[in-house]
């Protein structure tokens, strides 16, 4: 009798080996790495917050620039000046003030150590806020002793610029520009008077009377003259300078009304009649 034939046992063995086979084409397949697209840089959000109000102590301070001193022009009457003072970076001079008359060569009479001399008739006017011509200043100095006005004429003719004479009417004067912007001061009994100097030069005291400038009587100014004096020697020239008002302070002048103006240089006018030479001892 003929038995039905059963799988062998290389078939199951071969079945088996192509499961196996399928099962890892599969793993292949579905293990395999995907490339993906790498994704877009997003943009770091910004948080913006307010920033806090300053405290009170931490305010800007707004920086305020103090105003400028206001410069009084009241109302000054042509007086006899009592008091005089020169000042600026050199020196500062203070003298009393007398009176004496036009009498050529003017020589300043009285105390020649602390008193200047105002010319007081017949050659320019009394001090004023609206003087109508010039104050003539005269003071002494001297080679041999510290009179009145020795350092304005020693620091005068220490700066004189002999290089550059300005000539006047044919006459040389020589400038003396380190004395521009210094102050002159004149009291009154009415209030007090400041000018400034715009001009100084020196000149040969034969010749200080044709200077046109000199002789000009000049509304509101102050020629202040001296002798020469250089090097502890008596030097034959006059030491001029024109001074400007640039002030005036009444006497009665409430503290707390200033007024303001700007300081101009006046127009000249005709000469003074009578001019002549302004030598000095």
């Amino acid at each position: 009798m003929k038995h039905k034939a059963m799988p062998t046992r290389a078939k199951r063995t071969a079945t088996l080996a192509v499961v196996i086979t399928v099962l890892a084409a599969l793993a292949v397949v579905l293990l395999r790495p995907r490339h993906h697209p790498a994704p877009a840089a997003q943009p770091t959000p910004v948080i913006t917050q307010p920033l806090p109000a300053p405290s009170p102590s931490q305010s800007p301070v707004a920086l305020v620039k103090p105003a400028a001193p206001k410069i009084p022009h009241d109302a000054v009457a042509p007086a006899v000046p009592t008091a005089f003072e020169m000042k600026g970076a050199a020196f500062d001079i203070n003298a009393n003030v007398c009176q004496m008359p036009n009498v050529r060569p003017l020589d300043p009479p009285g105390d020649q150590l602390h008193t200047v001399c105002w010319v007081e008739s017949d050659f320019g006017v009394a001090p004023g806020s609206n003087a109508r011509g010039t104050s003539y200043v005269l003071g002494h100095a001297w080679a041999e002793a510290q009179l009145v006005l020795n350092p304005l004429s020693e620091f005068a003719m220490k700066h004189v610029d002999e290089q550059h004479p300005v000539i006047e009417a044919g006459v040389p004067t020589y400038p003396v520009k380190a004395l521009n912007g210094y102050a002159i001061t004149l009291r009154t009994a009415g209030g007090t008077l400041t000018y400034q100097v715009r001009r100084a030069f020196s000149v040969s005291k034969l010749q200080a009377g044709d200077v046109p400038s000199l002789m000009a009587n000049t509304p509101k100014r102050v020629v202040l003259i001296t002798c020469g004096v250089r090097d502890g020697r008596d030097i034959d020239v006059n030491v001029v300078a024109y001074a400007y008002l640039v002030s005036s302070r009444s006497a009665h002048r409430p503290a707390a009304l200033p007024l303001t103006a700007t300081p101009t240089v006046p127009p000249t006018v005709p000469p003074v009649s009578g001019a002549a030479p302004l030598a000095g001892e």
